[in-house]
C-alpha cells in the first residue's frame, strides 16, 4: 500500500517542497533581523525611560514612552512565538494593538484637538478591541 502512495506522488512536487522550505528559512532570517531591531529599539527606550524619569517636564512624555517599550516587547514576544510555532497568535496581537491605541490617546491627550466623531471612532475601536479580545480568550 506505501509502495502505490509513493507512485502516485509526482516528481516535480519535491521542487515545491524544496522551494516552500528554502523559502521559509529566508522567512525565519527576516524576523531573526526584525528580532534584533526590536531588541536594539527595546534598550533604547529601555534607556530613554530612565533618562526621562529623572529630567520629566512632563509626565505624559513618560507615560508614552513606557507604553512604547511595552509595546516593544509584545512585539519582540510575538515574534518570538513565531519563530518557535510559526503561528501567531491573536490575543498577542489584539494586546499590541489595546496598548498601542491606548498609547496614542496618551500622547494625543489634547481632546480639544479631536473632534465628536473621533472620539467616537476611537471609542468604537477600543470597544471593538476588547470584545474580540474577551471573545478569543474564551476559546
Amino acid at each position: 500500500m506505501a509502495k502505490m502512495e509513493e507512485e502516485k506522488v509526482a516528481q516535480y512536487t519535491q521542487v515545491h517542497k524544496a522551494f516552500r522550505k528554502t523559502l521559509e528559512i529566508c522567512f525565519d532570517m527576516v524576523v531573526m533581523v526584525f528580532l534584533f531591531f526590536i531588541l536594539y529599539l527595546t534598550m533604547y527606550s529601555i534607556y530613554l525611560n530612565f533618562k526621562l524619569t529623572y529630567k520629566v517636564a512632563e509626565p505624559k512624555l513618560l507615560i508614552a514612552n513606557v507604553l512604547v517599550t511595552i509595546i516593544l516587547i509584545e512585539t519582540y514576544r510575538i515574534l518570538i512565538i513565531y519563530l518557535r510555532q510559526h503561528r501567531v497568535s491573536l490575543t498577542h496581537i489584539l494586546e499590541v494593538g489595546i496598548v498601542a491605541l491606548i498609547q496614542k490617546l496618551v500622547v494625543a491627550s489634547d481632546f480639544r484637538e479631536l473632534d465628536a466623531i473621533k472620539l467616537f471612532a476611537i471609542a468604537g475601536l477600543i470597544f471593538v478591541l476588547g470584545y474580540l479580545y474577551i471573545k478569543i480568550g474564551e476559546e
